[in-house]
């Protein structure tokens, strides 16, 4: 299933985005504009966080491992911020970026989008597995269309902001995006 959906998203990347032409550098230069600080800090914020929340969920969200990973968390995501503002050359998370006011819409469609499609794809291949008796190689054909639609959507927003500049309403459609097709396939 997966294969068929990757070789797509390779071909389609392959025509649709245009990189500029890199200049050839030594090693050394190519390694010194990796940001390793900030890749290391943003793993264990990562890792912390998931253990805190695993921890917490399984185990109890009072037990002392579950505190020091939230903590742990908070300190690396610290850390993780202070590099990307003020050390990274090259930074994963630009600070015009990321402290832009203007794309605050697109943040939160983008995560609250993200939060709602989730659980419908989780649960409804749950709801056919349990209610229709499929497999969940099955189940999963039915999630196709909405995996696709997605996809689509997805590429063909980034080509229309990309060609007018324009990203607000795109983002704010983005909460009307055709997730609610998971309930017609159940």
């Amino acid at each position: 299933m997966q294969v068929p959906a990757a070789v797509l998203a390779i071909v389609a990347v392959s025509f649709a985005l245009h990189m500029p032409h890199q200049t050839t550098t030594d090693l050394k230069q190519k390694f010194k504009r990796i940001d390793f600080p900030g890749a290391v800090s943003l793993v264990l914020t990562v890792v912390f966080l998931l253990v805190g929340l695993d921890r917490g969920g399984n185990v109890s969200w009072s037990d002392n491992i579950t505190i020091i990973s939230f903590a742990l968390f908070v300190v690396f995501f610290a850390i993780f911020a202070s590099v990307e503002i003020k050390f990274a050359a090259e930074p994963f998370a630009p600070k015009r970026i990321i402290a832009n006011p203007s794309l605050v819409a697109a943040y939160l469609t983008n995560f609250f989008g993200v939060a709602a499609g989730l659980p419908l794809i989780f649960n409804t291949s749950l709801y056919l597995q349990a209610t229709q008796g499929l497999s969940p190689s099955k189940a999963a054909w039915y999630l196709l269309p909405t995996i696709l639609a997605s996809v689509i959507g997805s590429l063909g927003g980034g080509l229309i902001i990309q060609a007018t500049g324009k990203y607000y309403w795109i983002s704010a459609s983005n909460l009307l995006s055709p997730r609610s097709t998971l309930i017609d396939a159940a």
